[in-house]
């Protein structure tokens, strides 16, 4: 039960970041001046694609870790963190392949030097994102389910 709980808390509180970027942060940056807007951007971009690959990474191990025998889950349980396990994997092979790439070219990013198209690779990633963070909210809402059901 402990490592359950250990799973949710750390996926909530990813799910909370991941949703703070999605309904706050990015579309108060997008409202800002392109001189103010762009190195706010790739500040941030450089920042989480630094920490998100250890903390989905870490969250993901966590639920899988709760699919072994030793954690004597309830067959309801283990059936919940299994697909709630494979939502984050899911999320993490997405993530490799939409956001993670547009993500490494915005880091570089200057107001200066501006792709042509800057603004759709940044709408394109914060689509990705939403998917992703409903996904992850998803799995997290089966997580708090099987605690309940442990």
């Amino acid at each position: 039960m402990p490592l359950l709980i250990a799973a949710a808390v750390v996926l909530g509180l990813m799910c909370g970041s991941e949703f703070n970027v999605a309904a706050i942060a990015h579309p108060t940056i997008k409202r800002l001046p392109v001189q103010t807007h762009i190195p706010l951007r790739a500040a941030l971009a450089t920042l989480l694609g630094k920490v998100m690959p250890f903390w989905m990474g870490g969250s993901t191990l966590l639920n899988l870790l709760l699919l072994l025998p030793f954690v004597h889950l309830s067959r309801d349980a283990w059936r919940l963190a299994a697909i709630s396990g494979a939502i984050q994997v899911g999320a993490v092979i997405f993530s490799l392949i939409g956001p993670v790439p547009i993500n490494n070219r915005i880091t570089k990013w200057t107001p200066d030097e501006l792709p042509p198209d800057w603004r759709s690779q940044e709408n394109r990633w914060d689509i990705y994102h939403w998917f992703r963070t409903c996904f992850l909210i998803g799995a997290f809402t089966l997580l708090v389910v099987s605690i309940g059901v442990s």
